[in-house]
């Protein structure tokens, strides 16, 4: 990857979030995934049944709960969308100021990573997670109808631009296969998946709007078998080896 690019999507995504809220309410689209989103983590949250004497790290949470008996410490790269938290970390992903093996579970939803280097950041959440952990991880595929009959589908990765919050971001979009072999890597077994905006991604891409393609997101359980050739996000559920 371009270091130089790399710092320069890092430093957008700052100065971009510093002026605005992390989910405007206004953005059809945004709030259906963040629904998604908050539902999912949330039922997998209540499925895993962690204690009071265990620590979650919502990574990028911008300004995100969930309902746990967990201790939960949150950390964002802006200040003011964790600092009305009693633990928190004002930090990157990529460089997170924590012991070794020192959470049981870590959230990064809300297409963090897209914003970051994937390598530096799956690295540090193998590092600061407990053998036996769990990651719960979303992000943006190149494998998104978005990109269908175009160089970029299913591309390992590139740089895409987009328009949002009346703003223009830079993400780092990655297939899927590459996410999980890369998470491998570091020592994460993949347990289950669930991919998201699969007909409403379709529908953008032969030029419906996004307001009116995100209401199709309503479907996407029913469409998981197909899903993979589709779906613009995924939440991936990942355990730290053991070994």
């Amino acid at each position: 990857m371009n270091v130089k690019k790399v710092i320069d999507i890092e430093e957008a995504a700052k100065e971009n979030y510093t002026q605005s809220e992390p989910w405007p309410n206004n953005d059809m689209w945004h709030t259906c995934t963040y629904n998604i989103l908050n539902k999912y983590v949330q039922k997998y949250l209540d499925e895993l049944h962690l204690s009071s004497s265990q620590v979650i790290l919502n990574a990028g949470c911008g300004k995100t709960t969930y309902k746990t008996p967990c201790t939960i410490i949150y950390m964002d790269i802006i200040e003011d969308y964790v600092n009305m938290f009693e633990k928190y970390l004002i930090a990157s992903v990529e460089k997170i100021p924590m012991p070794d093996s020192s959470v049981d579970c870590i959230i990064c939803v809300g297409s963090v990573i897209n914003y970051a280097d994937v390598q530096k950041a799956i690295a540090e959440f193998s590092r600061i997670l407990k053998p036996g952990g769990t990651l719960i991880l979303e992000f943006e595929r190149s494998n998104s109808a978005e990109f269908l009959f175009t160089k970029k589908y299913a591309k390992t990765v590139f740089v895409q631009k987009y328009q949002y919050n009346n703003q223009i971001h830079y993400l780092w979009m990655y297939s899927e296969k590459f996410l999980i072999q890369l998470a491998d890597y570091y020592s994460f077994i993949c347990k289950r998946k669930y991919r998201f905006h699969i007909l409403s991604s379709l529908l953008y891409r032969f030029g419906v709007s996004e307001k009116r393609s995100a209401k199709y997101s309503k479907f996407d359980d029913f469409l998981q078998p197909c899903s993979y050739f589709f779906a613009h996000n995924e939440i991936v559920i990942f355990e730290k080896n053991i070994l």
